[in-house]
């Protein structure tokens, strides 16, 4: 088991987060000492851990909640999927060091298909097709309809760009 301070540590994020993450639900601890302190075991650490996936996609809070508190959570199908959303990041940050090293080196060839925002539409639409279905439901719900859930990934997919 592990201490507030102690996963606050190892993850680099606060204990007022994780206090907070308490507070709404999202992550509650495993136990409390006799002192109060709140106690984590390995699975609410796996839980952290895919919460903090989930948050480097800036997916809001009440979603990630909801997806992972839902009876139909598939953490290898939503693992897959994150890391297919990773990749494509990952690629394309690429995409734009080289674009940054060309014109470190002189070699300005004016190339803006790295600002493309179909290549972005074309990562979003890579999640949806590897998101589970209950997921999306979720998802969906969470925002009140699909067309305002996606509005909202429109938005995180804006952010991605940068």
């Amino acid at each position: 088991m592990m201490t507030v301070k102690e996963i606050a540590e190892i993850t680099g994020i606060s204990a007022r987060t994780l206090h907070y993450y308490d507070e709404i639900g999202l992550l509650k601890p495993t136990a409390k000492s006799e002192a109060g302190y709140r106690l984590y075991d390995d699975k609410a650490l796996e839980t952290l851990q895919q919460i903090l996936f989930f948050r480097e996609f800036d997916i809001p809070l009440k979603e990630i909640k909801s997806i992972i508190t839902s009876p139909d959570f598939d953490r290898n199908q939503i693992l897959q999927m994150q890391r297919k959303m990773l990749v494509a990041k990952k690629e394309r940050m690429e995409r734009l060091i080289a674009s940054i090293d060309d014109i470190l080196k002189g070699e300005n060839k004016m190339d803006f298909s790295v600002f493309n925002e179909k290549e972005i539409e074309e990562m979003f639409q890579t999640m949806l097709d590897h998101m589970p279905e209950n997921i999306r439901k979720i998802s969906i719900n969470e925002f009140g309809s699909e067309e305002e859930w996606k509005q909202q990934n429109a938005l995180i997919n804006e952010l991605i760009q940068f």
